[in-house]
């Protein structure tokens, strides 16, 4: 088994939608003895799949995969439950002498799995989300970095004015328990010694016309009929509306906006995510970027495997 004298090895491999996350991970685990958890808050819900660009049954069956199908999407699922579940994950399959690959581009996840944060156990308020988020809607980010501020100033200060997430999370922490998000979030040594690798591209156009091009296909898979079917089946619940490629061909269902327009948006907001991801995932110093506009898929495998070598050799 992979391991240090004192902690086990984890590879994540991470990186901005639609960088080819999934495959470099299927094909690591063919050449090595590893499973994959996957660390994405969207592919944790069970028949959002084609939207989700989850694994095919195909790819699920190739290597064993975790972290996938676990709750419907009528259900809350946060990130402390992500840490509890992923870490049982983990813990069961180095006990198999396996090497975990954490994938995924959901930041969040990751550093709380893989970093030692601790996060309180507070589900979603919807009603206090709403109210904040028509706080800032009318009076900018700056209402609620404000209001944090009151509340939580050593929050306030890590926080981002533009992070309008993280800044509406906090307050409703601070809200719901009546202490500082900081208080509640502690930061311990992490049980794991991680190889961060992430995947990237040279020139960011590439990236966006790959979504271009996975959007098409998409499309052609039946990704109308999906949504379709989960509005009728759980409504205009939070988990479909806040999801990019649902909320848009929602908007379409309900005659908003024309199937062209509701494509065009599913693309233009998976670019916008892609650019999140990439500006969460770079404030990670400890990353190994690999260009996948510049490296063949047998380049990108031979460099990956190099990497996690040298990290077991050491």
């Amino acid at each position: 088994m992979p391991q240090t004298k004192l902690q086990p090895l984890v590879v994540a491999l991470v990186g901005p939608t639609c960088s080819g996350k999934t495959a470099l991970a299927l094909a690591l685990s063919r050449k090595l003895e590893a499973e994959i958890v996957a660390c994405d808050s969207r592919t944790v819900y069970r028949q959002m799949n084609i939207g989700t660009a989850k694994p095919s049954s195909s790819e699920l069956s190739q290597t064993p995969h975790h972290m996938i199908d676990i709750v419907d999407p009528s259900q809350t699922y946060t990130v402390a439950q992500y840490k509890e579940e992923a870490s049982a994950v983990l813990d069961e399959v180095l006990a198999r002498r396996r090497l975990p690959i954490v994938c995924g581009g959901t930041g969040f996840y990751a550093r709380a799995l893989l970093e030692g944060l601790t996060l309180p156990a507070v589900a979603p308020q919807s009603e206090l989300r709403k109210e904040l988020q028509e706080l800032a809607d009318q009076q900018g980010n700056e209402s609620l970095h404000s209001r944090l501020k009151e509340l939580d100033p050593t929050s306030a200060a890590r926080i981002n004015l533009n992070d309008r997430f993280r800044l509406v999370r906090a307050l409703e922490v601070c809200l719901v328990f009546g202490k500082p998000f900081s208080e509640l979030a502690k930061r311990s040594e992490p049980a794991y010694r991680t190889l961060w690798l992430g995947l990237t591209t040279s020139d960011r156009k590439r990236l966006y016309q790959a979504i271009e091009r996975r959007m098409a296909e998409q499309m052609q898979s039946g990704l109308v009929a999906e949504v379709t079917d989960l509005f009728k089946l759980y409504g205009p619940c939070r988990t479909l509306l806040n999801t990019v490629n649902y909320k848009e061909i929602i908007q379409y269902l309900q005659g908003e906006c024309s199937l062209k327009e509701a494509q065009d948006l599913c693309i233009r907001h998976n670019c916008q995510l892609a650019r999140k991801q990439l500006i969460w995932f770079r404030a990670n110093p400890k990353i190994l970027w690999l260009e996948v506009d510049r490296l063949d898929s047998d380049q990108l495998i031979s460099k990956a495997l190099e990497s996690i070598g040298k990290t077991i050799g050491n």
